[in-house]
């Protein structure tokens, strides 16, 4: 379960390939609703990696040297991502291209990405801070 844990992250790249290559076909409300679950998985195996609601942290150096693992994560998983879309074709932006969509769904799967690596940081540190003072 440890191993599962460390590297939980990964476990998204399957998804956000799916939104990049399976979805410039469906109708808007299934997008939105595979937009919103890889949101929400992302955010779900970002907290469990990082153990947000089950860690005691008490120093922010510490949380800072547990989640720059993390956040390169975060970063390897987005240059997979690059890399197969690159080797896929979706080097246009040409709205009138067939890989318009894919790099659409490719940038919302990077800022989705790197939002919810904010939100866990932000939160982790918070976290950390307060159990720091319920400590004092």
């Amino acid at each position: 379960m440890k191993m599962i844990r460390k590297f939980a992250i990964f476990l998204l790249l399957p998804l956000h390939l799916f939104m990049i290559f399976g979805m410039p076909g469906m109708p808007g409300s299934v997008m939105m609703a595979v937009i919103v679950f890889t949101l929400l998985a992302d955010a779900a195996l970002s907290f469990l990696q990082m153990e947000l609601l089950t860690s005691k942290r008490n120093s922010i150096g510490l949380y800072v040297s547990e989640f720059c693992p993390y956040l390169l994560e975060k970063v390897l998983i987005g240059v997979i991502e690059f890399g197969i879309f690159k080797l896929t074709g979706g080097a246009s932006h040409n709205i009138l291209s067939e890989s318009w969509g894919k790099g659409l769904f490719f940038e919302v799967s990077l800022i989705e990405s790197a939002l919810v690596a904010v939100v866990t940081f932000v939160t982790g540190a918070a976290r950390t801070m307060m159990y720091h003072d319920e400590k004092r």
